[in-house]
């Protein structure tokens, strides 16, 4: 026929879901979405040299010279009518050949690129294994096999895939009704689209449905992973995904008999298929959704997937106004517990109905867990400040505030937030609040020194968490239990809460948790059992874990009992390398530089018991600045005293006095008697040096206080008497010191300088 023509082409063929659906309730709106999809895409296929063949129903049927041009434009059209109202697209696009007669368009070839059509996730793009053939030679490319199925008048075999780069939505098997069809169903070009979107349509009957039949199995523990919602957004918004996905984790970890995947596991795996990731975490159900705010609306979308059985159990989606944004976790929470057949009490904090006020909470929530450098924790205290103006009820903004201001050292300002969040609470009825608060004002009698006020509160907490069955809370509270009993030199009974917690953890799947509870077991056996390389296992593993998932917060917990060890065994190069990437961790959680420098403090005394006198003079003097400037006359008097017996030990006898001096002055007015024994000692061995006269007294009275001084000590008292007993307590104590140790760390301790000069000189006497 003289009109036919033939051409190589890559057909592209789209749908709207929910058109059918639309249509039937309001035409008008109907017709209105067709001339917007028609104004809007028009000019993209003219972009990318494509030709805009026909528009069937509320599908188009589209051509391009190669694939590349094809899915290119596919990829910009679902970009951009995503935020578009109604305007969800389904794209298939298939390579072959197209065949016009006259002004319809035909050929087996178009009729696969409409039956793949239907295997595409809402917003995404299924393609035929011919195009994904030229696809695969990209790595900018990723697509996902789903299959081979029986394409009713295709006599052809054709594999489907989808594309899942480019921010498009994986196909879920499940969810896709097309590879349902009943045999015999003929497919052509004129009733695709219309069959495409009943289809839709009956999915969205399905998804109500689901919420009626698809629970999960109550015969075990139900174990979820509930990912980060995707923020479809401009990236301002982050915070709203971030805040969102850690309340709903946190609304459904403590509704109890549930072990949730936590936040940061969840990340680590990075960018895999959720399957996968259920996979990894070793859960059954995985929610996943995405959030896209516009102006003032919120468009957000969730669904429940059983792995198991691979079936939506639930999913849904909302366009919600900004004002009803505060209650929206408790919505999401709700519905993922009542699918998992998990009975619990709306716990969530209803109250929250200022969406102001809680758009503040949430970016505070966001600086504060995921800070990038310390001027991030002033801002989450600004937002947390404007959120608690705002809306004095939001009890999660002012327990918030109370932790941060605690980590900062402020405690009692933190009281007082803890306090009004308790208060709060109480009236709220919000018992999550309340226990929260306990635990947290528990805290502040524990620092304050009042034992038994703060152990009333956390057993006030704990019976909430247990009342709840919140084992996210019971867990917190086993942590406190074991600090308390560690404050009481009840070692035993704090390492049995540490295992207790550290188990509930573990079947929690909280590495935050396991990592904490670690830190803890490692002090007993640090301290009860002696056992230092079982001490550091435990600690390196939790500061791995703290490091890995991003918990930067915890990270000086671990690393300041690793030095610890460090020093309890000698290996103080070891013990450096920690002090200063523990220096920059506090400095970088903006912890004040008081705290900063006090690292720098301890680095100087490693310094100086390896003989690098200049090093730890160099620390301490930075450490003196940052006193003066506060003003901190206790510290100052340390610094200067250390100054001066650094001085000493590195023959600059004319410095020695002046800043033995000036801590003592500093000491004398403030009735500060730490640094007496440091200052006689150098002073006399100073003088001694000079060839002055010397003061014993006050040397003498500390010396009869004092039952026994260390190796350093010793040595130096025994070069100002020339008394043996000094020498021979030095050694003794050197030798407690070493004892530890072993192999090539004793050797390397004993080659240090002090250590070295010890057991030369108790050799000769001894000879």
């Amino acid at each position: 026929m003289s009109d036919t023509k033939r051409k190589l082409a890559a057909i592209v063929f789209t749908d709207i879901v929910g058109f059918t659906k639309l249509s039937s309730k309001n035409e008008p709106a109907a017709l209105a979405l067709l001339e917007k999809q028609r104004d809007l895409l028009k000019p993209l296929v003219e972009k990318n040299n494509g030709e805009w063949l026909k528009e069937i129903g509320d599908g188009l049927l589209l051509s391009f010279g190669t694939t590349r041009d094809a899915v290119d434009c596919a990829i910009e059209i679902q970009h951009l009518t995503k935020e578009i109202e109604s305007l969800d697209l389904r794209i298939g696009i298939h390579q072959g050949e197209v065949v016009f007669q006259g002004s319809d368009v035909v050929g087996d070839d178009v009729n696969i690129a409409s039956r793949v059509e239907p295997f595409a996730a809402t917003g995404g793009i299924a393609i035929s294994g011919r195009v994904n053939s030229s696809l695969e030679r990209d790595p900018e490319f990723e697509t996902k096999y789903l299959g081979t199925p029986d394409l009713k008048g295709v006599d052809q075999e054709v594999k489907v895939y989808c594309i899942t780069s480019h921010g498009l939505p994986e196909t879920i098997k499940s969810n896709v009704t097309a590879k349902l069809d009943k045999k015999g169903f003929q497919w052509n070009l004129k009733n695709s689209i219309g069959i495409a979107a009943s289809t839709i349509g009956l999915l969205l009957v399905a998804n109500v449905m689901f919420l009626k039949i698809g629970f999960a199995d109550e015969s075990e523990v139900p174990s979820i992973a509930i990912l980060p919602l995707d923020n479809k957004g401009a990236e301002e918004d982050e915070f709203y995904a971030y805040g969102l996905s850690t309340d709903l984790i946190s609304d459904v970890a403590s509704a109890g008999l549930i072990r949730v995947a936590s936040l940061k596991e969840i990340e680590e795996l990075g960018d895999i298929n959720f399957k996968e990731k259920a996979k990894r975490l070793l859960v059954r159900y995985v929610a996943q959704g995405t959030i896209w705010k516009r102006d003032d609306i919120f468009q957000l979308s969730m669904e429940l997937y059983d792995t198991k059985n691979e079936q939506v159990l639930w999913s849904e989606r909302w366009q919600k106004d900004w004002k009803d944004i505060p209650q929206v976790r408790g919505l999401l929470s709700d519905n993922i517990l009542k699918v998992l057949r998990v009975d619990h009490d709306n716990n969530s904090p209803a109250h929250v109905s200022n969406p102001e006020a809680y758009e503040f909470y949430l970016k505070a929530k966001h600086k504060y867990m995921k800070p990038t450098n310390k001027d991030d924790i002033e801002l989450a205290k600004g937002f947390l400040n404007k959120a608690i103006e705002i809306d004095d009820d939001l009890v999660d903004a002012k327990n918030l505030m109370g932790t941060i201001l605690e980590d900062n050292g402020d405690i009692e300002k933190a009281m007082t937030y803890f306090s009004a969040a308790l208060e709060k609470s109480k009236q709220l009825k919000y018992r999550k609040g309340e226990a929260d608060s306990y635990l947290n004002i528990s805290g502040y009698y524990y620092r304050k020194e009042d034992l038994e006020t703060s152990k009333l509160n956390i057993d006030k907490a704990l019976e909430i968490y247990e009342e709840q069955n919140d084992k996210d809370g019971i867990g917190k509270a086993y942590i406190v239990y074991a600090t308390h009993y560690w404050k009481k030199n009840d070692l035993e009974t704090a390492v049995e809460y540490d295992k207790k917690s550290l188990a509930l953890y573990e079947e929690l799947g909280d590495l935050e948790g396991v990592a904490i509870n670690l830190c803890g077991i490692g002090i007993y056996y640090s301290d009860i059992l002696k056992d230092y390389e079982g001490a550091l296992a435990k600690y390196e593993r939790a500061q791995n874990i703290f490091e890995e998932n991003g918990y930067k917060r915890h990270m000086p917990y671990s690393l300041n009992n690793m030095v610890s060890i460090k020093l309890k065994t000698g290996n103080y190069s070891s013990a450096i390398s920690h002090l200063e990437k523990l220096s920059r961790v506090v400095k970088e959680l903006g912890y004040g530089e008081k705290v900063e420098q006090s690292q720098f403090n301890v680095i100087s005394s490693v310094y100086t018991s390896m003989g690098k006198y200049k090093a730890a003079i160099m620390g301490l003097e930075k450490g003196l600045k940052v006193y003066e400037n506060i003003n901190d006359r206790e510290m100052m008097a340390y610094c200067y005293a250390m100054l001066g017996m650094n001085h000493y030990l590195d023959e600059n006898h004319e410095q020695v006095l002046d800043y033995l001096k000036k801590s003592r002055d500093i000491s004398r007015k403030i009735r500060l008697t730490d640094n007496d024994l440091v200052i006689e000692l150098y002073s006399n061995l100073t003088y001694k040096h000079l060839g002055q006269e010397l003061d014993l007294t006050k040397l003498k009275d500390l010396i009869k206080e004092t039952e026994s001084f260390g190796y350093t000590t010793n040595l130096f008292l025994h070069q100002l008497f020339k008394d043996r007993v000094y020498l021979e307590n030095a050694f003794i104590a050197l030798e407690k010191k070493a004892e530890p140790m072993s192999g090539e760390l004793k050797r390397q301790f004993l080659d240090f300088t002090i250590p070295k000069q010890i057991m030369t000189l108790y050799g000769k006497v001894i000879s």
